[in-house]
């Protein structure tokens, strides 16, 4: 009888990290955009923009590493071999 084969953890951290992303990224560029002189909309700092940037490029990124684990991934691609056998 075969044992479990420990699950991979970092399709949890990539998980987590998009909703952390998702949920306090937005809180973050309120912050931001709110701290400066002008607090409306559009931002008139250089730093606004690269929080507003870096908000949505992990945001995007994290997605993406997500729905694309399975392709590039060689902890799934291993468990999934030993399953067909």
């Amino acid at each position: 009888m075969r044992g479990v084969p420990p699950v991979p953890r970092l399709p949890y951290f990539l998980l987590v990290g998009l909703t952390l992303v998702s949920f306090g990224g937005p809180f973050a560029m309120l912050v931001v955009v709110r701290g400066g002189p002008g607090a409306g909309w559009p931002p008139d700092r250089a730093v606004e923009w690269v929080v507003i940037g870096l908000v949505f490029t992990s945001a995007v990124a994290l997605f993406l590493a997500c729905v694309s684990l399975g392709w590039w991934y060689p902890g799934l691609r291993r468990s999934r071999e030993r399953a067909r056998r």
